[in-house]
């Protein structure tokens, strides 16, 4: 394989240093960012693309920035014969994006070192990327300015290495060690002591607003999702004009959000976000609930009906038969494994299918993204792919006017160590890429 050298991307600006603590509906005021709309409502966006401003692009483990794992577009990959690129050690994070010519996908080993590769049609090159090495365990955050691609992280010291940074036209906002907000431009230029989950993920959406987690508390101990802190906020903030916390929703004890990330996208077909949540206890175990960005509550899922048992929230989509959007999780990953697919009927999610035999999640981990939906065999319905319990082939499940099945699978080839991860190419083709156990980089091409 060749190898290409990207320059290293140099985020420029120099603004007045402030430092200090803005409580809700205060403004801090930091140097405006560039959303690609001014509008104060969003339109339909289960189906949203990954969000593009001032030339940058981006790309997540969690595949949207919203947090919702569907991927737009028609693929070709049922049929596909993959492609197995060797690494260096064993893959934990994967992160994929569309170029020019073709892709970059990105694998980030157990050790924290980076391998990144350029792939065109079926032929794949090295590429050299920035850093070259991440602290060992921290999630990557694709950016790509102008063609040139880079992983984002923290520009100071005391930055969460449980999660990364993302980015705003010039502004870098990352979580601190503390649980800290902090916006950057060359220098701090802003800071919200918000007591944020440590590895919470920074939601975005097209208006320049974060959503996450926090108010860390150990009340629950499932301690399934790598430590036994979960969280007991949900908090909205506004990053433009000003740095302003909009809303914090408060979940009242004994409940815990199990989980380091809401979904963030239109459930309803309104046009504007809902807050979708995992909550568990340890009477009634885990439970799905939507919420308002104003934290009112609209609409709840059953509960499992006892402790120790969760729900793994994965995406919303147009799964339905006649295209209704629909919300999927994975009932009890660990101990079973049931694909579940809900429709909100008023003030209710009813779950309206089920298929049994598939793991999401393996216990321990903060990896939440073992999961994609789309329409990856270009019939124009959205098949779920997700990993059976073996976590050694992807079942690509499908509902039906009569419930839901698996219509076709895919050959890992080996025990998955990482993420599921999408791209979406410009003329609407999908790839699909895992890493395995044994040191492979797997790709379906069209």
């Amino acid at each position: 394989m060749h190898r290409l050298n990207f320059p290293r991307m140099i985020i420029m600006g120099m603004l007045l240093l402030v430092s200090c603590v803005s409580p809700p509906g205060e403004d801090l005021q930091i140097s405006p960012v560039s959303p690609t709309n001014s509008s104060t409502e969003s339109g339909p966006v289960h189906t949203g693309t990954i969000p593009e401003q001032a030339d940058i692009l981006a790309a997540y483990t969690y595949q949207q920035a919203d947090g919702n794992r569907f991927l737009p577009g028609k693929g070709t990959i049922r049929n596909s014969q993959p492609l197995d690129i060797a690494l260096t050690g064993r893959p934990i994070w994967l992160v994929a994006a569309p170029l020019n010519e073709g892709s970059i996908w990105v694998a980030v080993l157990a050790d924290g070192n980076v391998q990144a590769f350029l792939v065109s049609g079926r032929i794949v090159e090295s590429a050299e990327i920035t850093p070259a090495r991440l602290p060992v365990g921290m999630p990557p955050m694709l950016i790509i300015e102008k063609g040139l691609p880079q992983l984002l992280t923290n520009p100071a010291e005391g930055g969460s290495t449980l999660s990364h940074p993302v980015r705003f036209s010039e502004s870098v906002l990352y979580l601190t060690q503390e649980g800290d907000l902090v916006a950057w431009e060359n220098a701090e230029v802003g800071r919200l002591a918000l007591n944020i989950l440590r590895d919470a993920r920074l939601l975005e959406d097209e208006f320049g607003r974060l959503l996450f987690l926090g108010d860390p508390t150990g009340d629950y101990g499932h301690a399934v999702l790598g430590d036994a802190l979960e969280a007991r906020s949900i908090t909205l903030v506004e990053t433009s004009p000003s740095l302003r916390v909009v809303n914090k929703i408060l979940i009242p004890a004994p409940d815990v959000i199990e989980g380091i990330a809401p979904i963030w996208t239109d459930i309803t077909g309104d046009g504007k976000r809902e807050i979708i949540v995992t909550l568990s206890n340890a009477q009634e175990g885990a439970r799905i609930v939507v919420y308002d960005e104003e934290g009112a509550q609209v609409a709840m899922g059953p509960s499992i009906g006892q402790g120790s048992r969760w729900r793994h929230q994965l995406v919303v989509a147009p799964f339905g038969p006649a295209g209704e959007l629909e919300l999927v999780d994975v009932l009890t990953p660990h101990i079973g494994g049931v694909v579940e697919f809900y429709q909100l009927v008023g003030e209710r999610l009813e779950i309206v299918a089920r298929v049994p035999g598939y793991s999401s999640h393996v216990i321990g981990s903060r990896n939440l993204d073992q999961a994609l939906a789309g329409d990856f065999d270009g019939d124009g319905s959205v098949e779920l792919l997700v990993p059976n319990r073996a976590q050694e082939m992807l079942g690509a499940i499908r509902r039906t006017n009569d419930g839901a099945q698996a219509v076709w699978t895919l050959s890992i080839g080996g025990r998955l160590s990482t993420n599921l991860v999408g791209v979406s190419l410009p003329d609407g083709g999908l790839l699909v890429g895992v890493g395995r156990e044994d040191n492979i980089l797997r790709l379906w091409l069209p």
